[in-house]
């Protein structure tokens, strides 16, 4: 886990203090903050999540925890007070044997009781033990602690009479220790051992008072504090190891949800790309994210980061990331298939028909080619082609080809058949060597590059229909099972094949051969089911998370900790369950980075945050001290305190403490009693006077201040120590020792009387010392030292500066001097509230831990997300993966239909680069490749306006894009339906050039492209103006690059070819979902760029007319052959120098050129 991040200090409030702003600025994530710690709120929240049975079960092992500790405490304590009654001062007449068989008898019997509440499968069994063995073990107590006051009364006749020992032990053990589950069964046992303790005070301890009812009335409100410090224990730890059961809750479902996230991420990217490349980008774009998350690189705020996809554009800019991802492979076979007649028929079927009949065929493909084990890579319109050996090795990858090459002519010909359709398969297949991977900064599709697929490609373009035409090369690899006869004509003809001295053969189709027949039957079967993609059992993974974070909680229950000792037991089962992987696995419970002793984090990073951790808690804390001061103010006036030292001091004490209280509670109330702003239900209406909103802004930043809240703890804890002794001064020694003065004045018989009930002195103090403990975020160790401080004061002044106010106070035992017995109460005091404290402490700090973990958690979640994000949106269009993904796609096809979108195909040529593509120079190809599409992505991601420009694909060195697919247009329709785009949505990409040049000394980040060029005219709302002028974008980037890198005389050029018409858009096929366009403004486009001249672009006569309409020049061509169309007109858009469009004149027609 790391700690050198900021967000390692969780923020739970967003303080927005602009005076004006009526509504607060609070998110629903601070709503819930606030409301989390709010025992009404924990309760039911455990009761939604199914978790109220857990928690019971988790509470019976930490209050097994409290009774062990309890049972330590009890005997330490026994032990003690034994040594001090043994070592104590011995009076002749004291009879100490009774005392030493009680306790001891009284201990055993307490051990032995509670023994039975240890029994985990006894309690199960009889749920009812606990509560029997609880009050057996309070009355073993208190029978114990009156006998023995009781006996020396009657038998020994003690004067004064003696004090019950254990009264407060007795209290906090019925509240805090004692295995009882229900608050009401805690508050009858309280209340009855309270009235028992004052009856013994009445008949025994005060009996020869003659102010007896006072002071019995002062050990009443005495009993009382005790009870209402259990009571309030016992609420706040319900808060705490609620809200550490619902983050342990968390924790769980937070790691199945990133093991979801990260299996779904896997999914994605397998389903598009060969685990070897998934591999190297996954990584490589995790680390770019955190890079960028973390404020690694320049005018990215990570704060921002995760909030606006417009923070991409800034990436895009400062972020240099131009690695290839491409990896050679051997001993492969190419398949290139191609629908015969598929451009005549996109001009008499309706597009939705002729997508139909590709995503029927596409589907069959990508399941043969499953069953033979070849990897589709991707299709081009009609076009098919995939590889095998590829990227798993297959020895058989040539029969494998070939085999999926007779079924996809099966296959067409069954849908021919079906469908009453004239098309068939021509299909050219080569073995040899490919470069694979991907290009570009954004769309990213795997493909493949090589002169092997160039042939590949070739054989295909030279073939013949519905026989499958193959090299030589492959015909070697497969061991004479086919029947095949010489290929065509015109591939002896074709100039690739005969520079590359390629000999081809034709396979004939013939009755399903062994390769063929394999699985048949199991695919037929498999096509009767709906094949799964990658995001198909998203919800239904999630689902099932949401039962399995139970069953996980259920296994939690043995392994979470509750104490720094107790847990070492737990520890020893297994902590791993099967469901969880290596790198999935919830870190341990245990802090081995803890102290034993000081309970500190060893990391001081850590331990600062946790300090920092805010106190929700705080006002009640507050109001409990103010509760204290109140029972120690009615005590001490009770006891006849007086004088004007005592009445400045508990007036202006009572004053500092009230004004805490609306210093901690103003905002709650406020909250409370505020109605929720009318726009957002989560947000809260702050104060509009300045005053009210001042102290609402303070009562909340009070909460959040380690340093405002310590020092409120401690002013409270000095303001009660000092009410607690502050009559003491009063106490002067010279009138005690006038009592026996039969003349002293009667105020100081007031003070004596008060002053030799020294008693009243160490019970306010043992609560001034129990609210130390009992304030939540302050540290364990400054309690710990609060509490050893009063410890050491007072210890000093009864054996020194006081001594005299305390030798005549009644004791607990013959024989054991008064000092000593006021010291005890104390001592015991600190220890118990020090060790429960230790337990609540340690609790707390595992919970922080958990905390961290889920916050760890979240962030690789939310990495996980954008990578998600980036994946989905670099295959399909935004609005496309949004529905692919929540409407959980299955084999449905997807489809948009759009009645004008302009498209375009941009090739690179000129460059002389691209015809002989060899295995030993194919990567600095490729690289040239990569950085002429990375500009054009680049280009694209700035070439903003009216209408959006889309990437569609690379295809070799031929750039697709079109405008115009936008759901939202009133002119598009969609198979699921209406369907509004999300506005705000930005591009999205990861892989940016950022450069103009090759050359090592000038491949630093360029500076940054304009967002919109002055000259430009994309004000325009046509589609194939917009698709013009990003053309003429490209061609200068090509341009530019070309001068650049190559100092050519006659750099790149780009052919262009551009139509415009009715399309179909969607996700075809069974796996890999890519997105494309279908059409016959597809196909148009592709003739035009293919028939057209390096430097030109070349448009249909309709898109010529559009453009002129605009008042652009467009020169007519003349009559352009294209294949499935015969002979059309065609134009050239008319540019300048500067790669601008031409204004036309008013003599300018294109229609009268034909």
């Amino acid at each position: 886990m790391t700690d050198d991040k900021d967000a390692d200090d969780p923020k739970i409030y967003n303080n927005e203090t602009t005076s004006e702003v009526e509504p607060s600025q609070e998110t629903e994530a601070d709503y819930y903050a606030l409301k989390k710690w709010e025992l009404g709120f924990l309760r039911q929240e455990c009761v939604n999540l199914g978790l109220e049975v857990f928690y019971n079960k988790y509470m019976a092992r930490v209050q097994r925890s409290y009774l062990s500790i309890f049972v330590v405490l009890q005997t330490f304590i026994s032990i003690a007070h034994v040594v001090v009654i043994v070592t104590g001062d011995q009076h002749p007449t004291a009879a100490i044997h009774p005392d030493l068989i009680c306790y001891t008898f009284g201990s055993l019997i307490v051990w032995i009781s509670l023994f039975a509440a240890f029994k985990e499968r006894l309690i199960k069994a009889h749920p009812w033990v606990p509560y029997v063995t609880s009050c057996a073990a309070i009355f073993t107590l208190i029978v114990t602690d009156i006998m023995i006051p009781l006996y020396h009364a009657v038998v020994t006749f003690m004067n004064p009479p003696l004090r019950p020992s254990y009264a407060s032990h007795v209290i906090f053990a019925i509240y805090i220790f004692l295995p009882l589950s229900e608050n009401y069964n805690v508050i009858i046992l309280g209340g009855a051992t309270t009235i028992c303790y004052l009856i013994i005070m009445a008949l025994i301890t005060y009996r020869l008072e003659s102010d007896m009812i006072i002071k019995v009335t002062t050990e009443l409100i005495y009993f009382l504090c005790l009870n209402l410090f259990g009571l309030y224990f016992r609420l706040i730890n319900e808060v705490a190891i609620r809200r550490t059961f619902l983050d342990r809750r968390e924790l769980v479902e937070g790691n199945l949800l990133l093991k979801f996230a990260r299996n779904q991420e896997k999914e994605l990217l397998l389903s598009i790309l060969p685990e070897h490349t998934a591999e190297l980008m996954e990584k490589d774009i995790r680390v770019m994210i955190e890079k960028m998350r973390s404020g690694h690189h320049n005018n990215i705020n990570p704060h921002n980061f995760f909030r606006t996809g417009t923070q991409w554009r800034s990436i895009n800019i400062y972020l240099h990331f131009s690695k290839l991802y491409v990896q050679k492979h051997t001993n492969v076979t190419i398949l290139y298939a191609d629908v015969v007649n598929y451009t005549f028929i996109t001009t008499q079927l309706p597009v939705k028909s002729l997508v139909d009949v590709l995503h029927e065929l596409f589907v069959k493909f990508d399941e043969a080619a499953k069953e033979f084990n070849v990897l589709r890579i991707k299709f081009l319109g009609d076009c098919y082609y995939c590889v095998s050996g590829v990227p798993i090795k297959n020895k058989h990858h040539a029969k494998s080809c070939v085999d999926l090459g007779l079924r996809m002519i099966k296959d067409i010909r069954d849908v021919r058949m079906s469908r009453d359709l004239n098309i068939d398969m021509r299909i050219g297949i080569h073995s040899g060597s490919i470069i694979s991977g991907v290009i570009g900064a954004c769309k990213w599709q795997y493909d493949i590059w090589s002169r092997d697929v160039i042939i590949a490609n070739k054989m295909e373009s030279t073939g013949e229909a519905g026989k499958v035409h193959v090299t030589m090369q492959t015909l070697e690899l497969l061991d004479g099972e086919y029947i095949y006869e010489d290929g065509t004509d015109k591939a002896k003809s074709d100039p690739v094949l005969v520079k590359h001295n390629i000999q081809t053969f034709l396979i004939v189709p013939h009755r399903l051969s062994v390769g063929v027949k394999r699985k048949t039957i199991q695919i037929k079967k498999e096509r009767s089911q709906v094949t799964r993609n990658f995001m198909q059992n998203s919800m239904e993974q999630f689902r099932e998370i949401m039962k399995q974070t139970n069953v996980e909680m259920a296994k939690e229950l043995d392994r979470m900790p509750i104490g720094k000792f107790q847990y070492h037991q737990s520890s020893a089962l297994p902590y791993y369950s099967n469901s969880y992987t290596n790198n999935d696995t919830i870190s341990d419970s245990r802090l081995d980075n803890l102290s034993t002793f000081f309970m500190c984090f060893e990391n001081k990073r850590w331990e600062w945050l946790f300090m920092k951790e805010p106190d929700l808690m705080l006002k009640y804390s507050v109001l409990m001290s103010f509760i204290v001061f109140v029972c120690i103010f009615l005590t001490q006036v009770l006891d006849k305190a007086s004088g004007i030292y005592f009445w400045l001091v508990m007036g202006l004490s009572g004053l500092i403490l009230f004004c805490f209280i609306p210093i901690t509670w103003f905002k709650k109330l406020w909250d409370i009693y505020t109605p929720y702003s009318s726009e957002d239900l989560l947000r809260i209406r702050k104060p509009r006077n300045t005053v009210l909103r001042k102290l609402y802004d303070f009562s909340d930043s009070v909460m959040r201040s380690f340093t405002f809240r310590t020092i409120i703890y401690l002013v409270t804890i000095c303001i009660l120590v000092t009410c607690s002794l502050a009559y003491l001064i009063e106490c002067n020694y010279d009138i005690i020792e006038k009592e026996k003065d039969k003349t002293v004045h009667k105020e100081s018989l007031l003070i004596k009387d008060f002053c030799s009930n020294s008693w009243v002195f160490s019970q306010c103090l043992t609560l001034a010392i129990g609210m130390a403990f009992l304030f939540l975020r302050i540290h364990y160790l400054l309690k710990a030292v609060c509490g050893l401080t009063i410890l050491l004061f007072y210890a000093w002044a009864i054996f020194d500066e006081l001594h005299y106010i305390y030798d005549n106070s009644a004791s607990m035992n013959p024989g054991m001097n008064s000092k000593v017995a006021h010291l005890l109460l104390v001592v015991f005091t600190v220890i118990v509230f020090q060790w429960i404290d230790r337990q609540s402490e340690y609790i707390a700090r595992v919970d922080y831990n958990w905390k961290r973990q889920l916050l760890k958690q979240k962030e690789e979640a939310e990495v996980t997300k954008q990578t998600n994000k980036i994946l989905v949106e670099n295959i399909l269009p935004t609005h496309v993966a949004e529905i692919y993904i929540n409407r959980q796609l299955k084999n449905e096809f997807y489809n948009e239909e759009y009645k004008n979108v302009a498209v375009m195909f941009a090739t690179i040529t000129n460059m002389d680069i691209n015809t002989d593509i060899s295995v030993e120079n194919e990567k600095s190809v490729l690289k040239v490749l990569n950085e002429i599409i990375c500009d054009f992505d680049e280009k694209l991601q700035y070439f903003d306006g009216y209408l959006k420009v889309e990437k569609i694909k690379v295809a070799g060195w031929t750039y697709m894009a079109a405008c115009g697919l936008d759901p939202g247009r009133c002119d598009s329709s969609s198979s699921l339906g209406p369907y509004r785009s999300v506005s705000g949505i930005t591009r999205t990409s990861l892989m940016t050039n950022g450069r103009r040049s090759l050359n090592p000394r000038t491949s630093d980040l360029s500076p940054q492209l304009p967002h919109r060029n002055n000259s430009s005219t994309r004000h325009s709302n046509n589609v194939t103006i917009v698709m013009t002028e990003f053309a003429l974008e490209l061609m200068k980037v090509l341009r530019d690059f070309s001068i650049e890198n190559f100092k050519q005389t006659n750099p790149g050029l780009l052919r262009v070819g551009i139509s415009n018409g009715k399309v179909m858009a969607g996700v075809v096929g069974s796996s890999k979902p890519l997105y494309d366009i279908w059409g016959n403004a597809v196909n148009m486009a592709s003739r035009m760029d293919s028939t057209g001249i390096p430097g030109k672009i070349q448009v249909t006569k309709e898109s010529a007319e559009i453009i002129q309409s605009y008042g652009y020049q467009c020169e007519y061509r003349g009559q352009i052959f294209v294949k499935g169309r015969g002979k059309i007109p065609t134009y050239f858009v008319n540019v300048n120098d500067k790669y601008e469009l031409v204004k036309s004149t008013s003599t300018d027609n294109v229609s009268t050129k034909l």
